[in-house]
């Protein structure tokens, strides 16, 4: 399975065998089985969870005490699964991460991370740009959601990010989108 970060890496920036090596040596290998939670509520999450294979749902709890999917982490699309507030504040994350599939990750501390986006100019490059565009697909497919239908906003994901459709159970995209199950099963046959 390390065989397949190194591939993803390798995909999006050149990584010297220096890199590799601490790569290797830091990576903890996580198995996580569909329904169990990977990060908790209320904790300080400083870890990233590079995706290798499976999916995540992150949610937060409402005032009201419902648990609502806010966002989706596959190993092809937003695949690193991160509680951001706490990574980047050091605060209590309000996020929880559960497994939508079975999953395998690799978990870096962000004090890792940090020290090679200083000691390698290539892994800068990449950890930037990956995070920005993350953010800009997520903020475009957020922006659709808002702006259309539910029909439309199917279609949309149907045509351009076909994955979360096909990976994300029913239940999880419903409660994502504000619908009920049984709305976004008429939708879907719609469509």
């Amino acid at each position: 399975m390390i065989e397949k970060l190194k591939a993803k890496f390798e995909k999006r920036f050149p990584m010297d065998d220096q890199l590799w090596e601490e790569v290797q040596l830091y990576a903890k290998k996580i198995t996580v089985k569909k329904g169990e939670i990977l990060v908790h509520y209320s904790g300080v999450e400083r870890n990233v969870y590079c995706i290798v294979a499976g999916s995540f749902e992150i949610s937060l709890i409402s005032t009201n005490g419902d648990k609502n999917t806010v966002w989706f982490f596959f190993e092809e699309l937003f695949d690193v699964a991160v509680s951001m507030d706490s990574y980047f504040l050091n605060e209590n994350t309000k996020y929880e991460i559960t497994a939508i599939e079975d999953s395998i990750v690799y978990q870096f501390s962000k004090k890792q991370i940090d020290e090679w986006v200083i000691e390698y100019p290539a892994f800068n490059e990449f950890y930037r740009a990956d995070i920005i565009g993350d953010y800009i697909i997520s903020n475009e497919i957020r922006n659709h959601m808002t702006t259309h239908t539910p029909n439309e906003f199917l279609e949309y994901l149907k045509k351009n990010y076909p994955i979360i459709l096909d990976r994300t159970p029913s239940k999880n995209l419903a409660n994502f989108m504000g619908i009920t199950p049984e709305w976004l099963s008429k939708i879907k046959k719609a469509i």
